[in-house]
């Protein structure tokens, strides 16, 4: 039971780190023996163990997919960098709108493009780290150090971004595409208001979809299929 236990975790911590997406479909058993060092006997215990706990399923002729992803420490952790985004961003965006030059703006909807382009390929990371350029751009405009850590510090963390945004369906990452777009839009019409609520309203969709898909087994790609 020792070794099967040691590749429940793994497989467990491979699941958390955002590795296999729900719905994707794991290696065979013999790739996975292979990888960590064991028997097939093994690895086929572990997913029967984690299929009892709901993350996994055995489909015939299909091999194992993904049901859920297991909820960890960065759930109150991605709820918690949400929550302080929402009250910080506006008004950091607000302050940045003023120094954001047509080089700036050429540059942010360079980003946005680019963002688009990933998500529509299911490029997951690349989507998030697009974002997170977009509001970095604006930062850089304030020339404050400390207030680019501050931002920094309230992004959340990627591992967790990419295990939520691998549970919603491409019509949910339009709408967080959309989000981006008013936000520059409001930004060229030197809008603060608008800005500002675009932005909240963003993290406002955020908080929502992580309050919808954190912890529980189903997701809106599952679903669609169902």
């Amino acid at each position: 039971m020792g070794k099967q236990d040691d590749i429940v975790r793994l497989l467990e911590k491979a699941l958390h780190d955002g590795r296999y997406a729900v719905s994707s479909r794991l290696p065979s058993e013999r790739t996975l023996a292979q990888e960590y060092g064991v028997n097939r006997a093994t690895v086929r215990s572990a997913i029967r163990s984690l299929a009892a706990k709901g993350y996994l399923e055995t489909r015939q002729g299909s091999g194992t997919v993904v049901r859920a992803l297991p909820a960890g420490p960065d759930k109150a952790a991605l709820s918690e960098s949400l929550a302080a985004f929402r009250i910080l961003m506006p008004h950091m965006v607000v302050s940045a709108m003023p120094h954001v030059t047509p080089a700036v703006t050429f540059e942010l909807e360079r980003v946005l493009s680019d963002a688009g382009i990933t998500l529509r390929s299911s490029d997951i990371k690349s989507f998030i780290k697009a974002q997170n350029s977009f509001f970095s751009l604006l930062m850089k405009t304030l020339g404050n150090r400390i207030l680019e850590a501050a931002a920094r510090a309230v992004w959340p963390d990627t591992q967790a971004f990419v295990k939520l945004l691998n549970q919603c369906s491409l019509e949910q990452g339009e709408r967080i595409f959309a989000y981006l777009v008013r936000i520059l839009a409001a930004i060229r019409h030197a809008d603060a208001g608008a800005a500002a609520q675009a932005v909240e309203s963003y993290t406002e969709y955020l908080i929502s979809l992580h309050s919808q898909y954190a912890g529980n087994g189903r997701n809106s790609k599952e679903e669609a299929d169902a």
